[in-house]
């Protein structure tokens, strides 16, 4: 066997391994977000099953399948994050495989393998298979089960039945939406009923039945949560636009306008093979000798069913499209894009548009969309891990997301008191009762605004300073001192004596706001190292002058806009600052402001003066 027989006898482990690498690199790179939080409380391993169940039905009403299988891992490994991202990579990368058993299943070997291929490079996949939500196990249930389908429709026998039965109620267990593919899945067993090609009616009706009966009664354990879900009468889902499932395959292929045309393309392929197959007399569809017609019979089925009842459901009760709950279509239409290459008669023509489809979706995961280094998701584990750095005296945290923060700030090893009330009742309460006056700390996020009105902000002012404050992607905390509690605090820097303009690594920055009166000095702009990213250093403000150098209180703030108006690649949205001192916190004299960098990851450390100055 030559080299290129065996990359063809071992394309699927290859592919497998390409993909476990996608979907296992940088796997804990980004904090979790709201949902992903959601997964970690219910799934808490102190729980039992009955609780969990309680808690899905009280706060998250969805099928518990995921949930007490997350649980189970956090058992065997640990209580974490990696954990529940591992359990979604794995089933993201058995997903891989099981599109392979479909498209074999359903047309041929190399049709399998090419939408096993799409797959590894999917965006839309690895993004959810990197996810502590159920998505990537609903792909893979939900193509376990149109497997099985094809098996029961091709082979109706009692195993093939009872296989299809437990694995489209593993389906449904997984998330709610899988009901629409289920009904799908029906409909198509309806036709093979009354339209046999390998069996009577009579047989096909009655290997249906098992199916179905099994599927029911595994799924009565669940009614009560399904139920639960129908009474909703208000959602956070927005009303369906004209072009909403336009929106969501554009989101299918990242976005990438190359890949969309070559999807396109290929599609169009197969719809005209289709076109080109004539009227059976008998009115039969047989798998094994049309096998285009009963792909599209078992696809069309399958994504128009789940398509269009949550369209319709949308207009006439609660919206309820989200794009990443119909990644249960996304084996369908995988398999069609497949099919439609697999017809394309030129190998070479063939070989490049895989290549160039594979090239273009590696090429926007990596360098477009800047997967693996951009961050996209609320950062809660930063944000929080801020607080418990610089929360030396043991502040409580007021937070409208106290449901959520226990994770990070009060769970076992850590203990932070957590004030779950939004930032204007605790600023009401303390106006009126001047005993609550006491330091706090203030962490909120996704995209929930910073609302406080008129009066608490002049409370506030008068009351406190700002002296540690970090804002992130979508999450910030800020620390909220006493100014009878504020301190100056000396900096230490006898290695740039003696101190000239520029001391040590220089560095490029910017005052963009900067205010110096008798309440004390403020200021804001960014500061970064060049030709390195600036995830790692410390950036301090500091009062220099009548033989003392005196410590801003410094905060981060999230610059978005450095990078692109340097043009660089690095990552420079942790250069902006902001700073404050407030006068009482001031010894008289004449100052000079600086700025002192530290990075701690390049050891990298410079001191620059401004022009600005301050006397007090």
């Amino acid at each position: 066997m030559n080299f290129t027989s065996k990359l063809k006898a071992n394309q699927l482990v290859l592919l497998l391994l390409v993909g476990s690498f996608l979907r296992l690199y940088h796997i804990d790179f980004q904090s979790v977000w709201l949902d992903e939080i959601h997964t970690i409380n219910e799934s808490n391993p102190s729980f039992s099953w009955s609780q969990i169940y309680g808690s899905l039905l009280a706060s998250d009403p969805h099928p518990p399948l995921y949930f007490v299988l997350v649980q189970l891992c956090f058992k065997l490994f640990g209580y974490s994050t990696i954990v529940v991202r591992l359990f979604s990579a794995i089933a993201g990368i058995a997903g891989i495989w099981a599109i392979y058993l479909l498209g074999k299943e359903i047309v041929n070997k190399q049709t399998g393998l090419i939408a096993a291929t799409l797959l590894t490079f999917s965006y839309f996949h690895i993004y959810y298979s990197q996810e502590a939500r159920m998505y990537s196990l609903l792909f893979l249930t939900t193509t376990l089960s149109f497997y099985f389908l094809a098996r029961l429709i091709k082979q109706p026998t009692l195993k093939h039945a009872l296989l299809h039965g437990l694995m489209a109620a593993l389906m449904i267990y997984t998330h709610f939406f899988a009901l629409f593919a289920l009904f799908a899945q029906y409909l198509i067993l309806l036709f093979f009923i009354l339209k046999p090609f390998s069996t009577s009616s009579k047989t096909a009706f009655r290997y249906g039945l098992i199916s179905g009966v099994l599927t029911l009664v595994l799924f009565v354990p669940c009614f009560n949560i399904f139920l639960q879900t129908t009474k909703k009468t208000s959602m956070w889902i927005p009303s369906p636009t004209v072009d909403v499932y336009t929106q969501i395959f554009k989101e299918f292929f990242g976005q990438s306008e190359l890949v969309l045309f070559l999807v396109c393309s290929v599609m169009l392929l197969f719809f005209i093979k289709l076109y080109s197959r004539p009227n059976f007399k008998s009115g039969q569809v047989v798998p094994e000798t049309e096998p285009q017609v009963f792909a599209f019979l078992f696809f069309f089925t399958w994504i128009a069913v789940t398509l269009m009842i949550p369209l319709i459901s949308s207009y006439v009760k609660l919206p309820m499209i989200v794009s990443r709950y119909f990644i249960n279509i996304l084996p369908a239409v995988l398999i069609m894009v497949a099919m439609g290459i697999y017809y394309i008669k030129n190998d070479v023509v063939k070989g490049l548009v895989l290549s160039f489809l594979i090239v273009f979706s590696f090429t926007d995961v990596v360098i477009v969309k800047g997967y693996y280094k951009n961050v996209t998701k609320t950062q809660f584990r930063e944000a929080t891990d801020f607080i418990k750095s610089n929360n030396s005296g043991k502040d409580p945290v007021v937070t409208s997301l106290g449901w959520y923060l226990p994770y990070f700030l009060d769970n076992g090893t850590e203990k932070t008191t957590i004030v779950d009330k939004p930032l204007q009742d605790y600023v009401n309460e303390m106006i009126q009762d001047s005993a609550k006056l006491k330091s706090f700390w203030y962490i909120d996020g996704h995209i929930r605004p910073y609302a406080l009105n008129e009066a608490g902000e002049a409370f506030l002012n008068q009351h406190f300073i700002i002296d540690h404050k970090v804002d992130l992607y979508d999450a910030w905390s800020k620390h909220y001192l006493l100014k009878s509690d504020a301190k100056f605090k000396n900096a230490d820097l006898k290695k740039f004596e003696p101190i000239g303009k520029v001391n040590g690594d220089p560095f490029a920055f910017a005052i963009g706001t900067f205010e110096g009166n008798e309440n004390g000095v403020d200021l804001s702009g960014f500061a970064f190292f060049e030709g390195q990213d600036a995830t790692a250093t410390d950036v301090d403000v500091v009062l220099i002058g009548n033989g003392k150098a005196i410590l801003f209180w410094t905060s981060t703030v999230r610059r978005e806009d450095v990078a692109p108006y340097f043009h660089s690649n690095y990552d420079l949205s942790h250069s902006g600052f902001s700073a404050q001192l407030p006068s009482e916190a001031i010894p008289s004299g004449e100052y000079v402001i600086g700025l002192w960098l530290r990075d701690t990851k390049t050891g990298k450390e410079g001191l620059t003066l401004t022009d600005k100055t301050f006397k007090k």
